[in-house]
């Protein structure tokens, strides 16, 4: 039973699919925004929905690591993987063999695989960074066994869902980081644990949780809570570069330069850098879990720095890869913004403007005055030029922009993004977040570009890592509700699309959005359907099925709030498709529907029931952005074994006389599209065939072989070879003829 199988109560959605229909984890190229982006920057495809005035919405979609600004976002790190893809689901065995490859056990391992051994349920909580990923992984192995399955189920899964889902015999689940913000109000008691035990138990299976938060009260007797201790760091960083057979001399420099109180994930991501082949006093310069030199020493400077230069950092942690004239005219706004927190003229604007200066005067004993400025003449603009110029942490690079190049503000180091934005926040008060919030609200509502806009919602987002509140209470709600206009909306889509490139905020991402989703705001339940059919959903796919089938429930009563619903399950099943990821959890999510529907329901479907069959026909309608291909004809194509489940939604709507045409229409359009898709297309029209056949009522049979056939001749189109149109019929017609009228 897929997700959502519950009516309305998403505690009542099995978590089922989790077990595993997992998709290879590779990307494809997407579209290019609506203006040229620069070759150094990833460039996002397109998904569209419907907008407020219910035309389209466009979206950009990302689905593996991003580089804005020269800041990276997702797994795959300068490691040169694919990216982030689903956070839930079957671990593969690769993924397995990466996280155990070097692991080192700490003192406290083998108390957890004791408890975990005779209760079948251990809690691990600790801080972010040591390890408790890993152990989880290690735990099952070493209790259940090297050979059995592991599952990653939902990290805002709550203890009545986990008390009341199923689990297979034998096999390992691991829930990470949970946030506890599905559990029912108020504080989890020993009974709550008691019940996830009990159920655990009954199905033969293990379930190892981590968790950053520790417990408000007693801890529970049923279940135990261990406090986790990473590993000695040396020992980590030792057993991974042996591992990658690094000369003696490399790992002695690389052992004497491990920087004190250094996360065990961050040093291990070092040791594999330096194993790599990386010089270790450059790795451990950039991983030493505090801030780079450069911005220490920066924000350290004797005397306060300037207003000009406090808004030239701040500008391009929100907006790096901009042109010069850009990045001047963004820095001038904030300054207008931030004049009243720095209300001391500058030394050389106060001169220009004839105010007193302090200084000694000819002979070195008085201050002077400045002389007063003659009425004709006008103030000498700021030279922000020279200032940047004069700057550490700003430089500028050329990138490529069609046949020629631009220059462009970025940081002296990737890196220093990250830190400069943490700086700020742990350096200056409330006043000056005030200015920052104000000045990005006057450059979202101006309407942005698309590249502007993405970098916006990624400073954002790592501003988010030490300062979540702030970026949810000033930036992200308010923009969820409409405050921010079209251009909010969707930045606030990017920013919690971004959260899930990384693994520590992909969570708390997902917590926002179902509170958006839960809310009696049909504007914030209008961006939870966003976010869901998004990098969202592709992190986690289960949590937002589950989701859009509440919102599809809640939309049943406005006609926009249900045509945007029904959308938004198409865009999810495009987004899966398009990145190679398994899109067939919203096609069973869609057919278990139309199949409980029929069960119940002896004449017409129920109002619920038809919106499930138009999203039905959105998701068989939807086309790829780039080719304007059908994207169910592509996914079958690709996974023969779908065509049969493919096939129940085409005969569900088919047989729904109102949406007929419709979906004839997008039959026809699949058909034609075989060709350009798979390069067997005449094994994919005839699979399509017989399964259309096998899902169709047989007194429906006789009358949809003719309007199709009337449909594929009145709409001719240019010859293909095969010609997959025929061949779909050929497979309809001698169904048809071996059937008694």
């Amino acid at each position: 039973m897929p997700d959502g199988a519950g009516d309305g109560d998403p505690g009542q959605c099995s978590d089922d699919q989790d077990n595993g229909r997992p998709g290879p984890a590779t990307t494809t190229a997407p579209a290019p925004p609506p203006t040229p982006a620069p070759a150094s920057t990833t460039t996002t495809g397109p998904a569209s929905g419907p907008g407020p005035d219910g035309g389209q919405h466009v979206y950009n979609n990302f689905y593996g690591p991003q580089y804005h600004g020269r800041a990276h976002f997702g797994i795959g790190a300068g490691a040169g993987k694919g990216g982030h893809t689903r956070a839930t689901g079957l671990l593969e065995a690769d993924e397995i063999d990466a996280l155990l490859r070097s692991y080192v056990r700490p003192g406290c391992f083998d108390d957890a695989a004791q408890e975990l051994t005779r209760t079948g349920v251990v809690v691990l909580s600790g801080s972010r960074g040591t390890g408790k990923r890993s152990a989880a992984v290690a735990l099952l192995r070493e209790v259940v066994g090297p050979s059995a399955d592991y599952v990653v189920l939902s990290p805002d899964i709550g203890l009545d869902q986990l008390a009341e889902r199923s689990f297979d015999s034998g096999v390992g689940y691991v829930v990470l980081d949970r946030t506890a913000g599905g559990d029912a109000p108020g504080r989890s008691t020993d009974f709550d644990w008691r019940r996830v035990r009990d159920q655990v138990r009954r199905h033969r299976a293990h379930l190892v949780i981590t968790t950053v938060h520790g417990l408000d009260g007693p801890p529970p007797e049923a279940v135990r809570h261990l406090p986790w201790q990473p590993p000695a760091l040396e020992k980590v960083v030792r057993a991974r570069l042996v591992q990658g057979r690094v000369p003696q001399e490399t790992l002695a420099r690389a052992m004497e330069g491990i920087p004190a109180r250094c996360p065990v994930a961050v040093a291990a991501e070092a040791a594999d850098r330096i194993a790599a082949g990386d010089d270790p006093g450059q790795v451990w310069k950039e991983h030493t879990g505090s801030a780079p030199r450069a911005v220490l020493d920066w924000f350290g400077v004797e005397g306060e720095r300037t207003l000009h230069e406090i808004a030239e950092v701040t500008t391009l942690a929100f907006a790096p890869g901009v042109g010069r004239r850009d990045f001047e005219s963004l820095q001038e706004n904030l300054e207008q913004h931030l004049e009243p927190v720095y209300f001391t003229p500058e030394p050389s604007l106060a001169a220009e403007a004839g105010t007193a200066v302090p200084g000694p005067d000819a002979q070195g004993t008085e201050p002077r005055e400045a002389r007063p400025a003659p009425s004709h003449r006008r103030a000498r603009p700021a030279d922000r030029r020279r200032s940047l110029a004069r700057n550490a942490l700003v430089t500028t690079e050329m990138q490529l922009y069609g046949s020629t190049t631009r220059e462009v503000m970025v940081f002296a180091d990737p890196e220093l993004r990250r830190w400069v934005l943490q700086e700020l926040w742990r350096g200056y008060p409330t006043e000056y977040w005030d200015a920052v919030r104000d000045w990005l609200a006057t450059v979202i509502d101006a309407g942005p570009g698309p590249d502007l806009q993405l970098s916006i919602a990624s400073g954002l987002a790592l501003l988010g890592h030490v300062a979540f509140d702030e970026v949810m209470e000033c930036y992200l709600s308010p923009w969820a509700r409409g405050e921010g206009g079209e251009s909010g909306h969707d930045t606030a889509l990017y920013v919690l699309w971004y959260m899930c490139l990384e693994e520590a905020p992909a969570a708390a991402a997902l917590t926002l959005a179902r509170t958006w989703a839960q809310s009696a705001d049909p504007r914030l339940r209008s961006t939870a359907l966003g976010a869901f059919g998004g990098q969202l959903g592709i992190s986690f796919p289960t949590d937002a099925v589950r989701w859009l089938w509440v919102l599809l429930q809640r939309s049943l009563h406005t006609e926009y709030a249900a045509r945007e619903a029904m959308d938004a399950w198409a865009r999810l099943f495009l987004v899966l498709a398009d990145c190679r990821q398994d899109a067939g959890i919203v096609l069973e999510a869609l057919a278990y529907r139309i199949g409980r529907e029929q069960r119940t329901r002896s004449a017409a479907y129920s109002p619920i029931g038809v919106l499930v069959l138009g999203a039905c026909l959105r998701v068989l309608t939807v086309r790829e952005p780039l080719s304007g291909r059908s994207a169910i004809a592509r996914y079958t194509a690709d996974r023969p074994g779908e065509a049969a489940l493919a096939a129940q939604l085409w005969a569900a709507v088919i047989c729904h006389r109102p949406l007929r045409r419709e979906a004839l229409t997008a039959l026809l359009g699949a058909a034609r599209a075989l060709p350009a898709v798979t390069s067997d297309p005449t094994s994919a029209a005839e699979r399509l065939g017989r399964a259309l056949v096998d899902a169709l009522p047989p007194v429906e049979l006789p009358l949809f072989t003719s309007e199709f056939s009337r449909l594929a001749a009145a709409r001719q189109a240019r010859p293909t070879d095969p010609d997959c149109v025929a061949i779909l019929l050929g497979a309809l017609n001698r169904a048809k003829d071996s059937h008694p009228q």
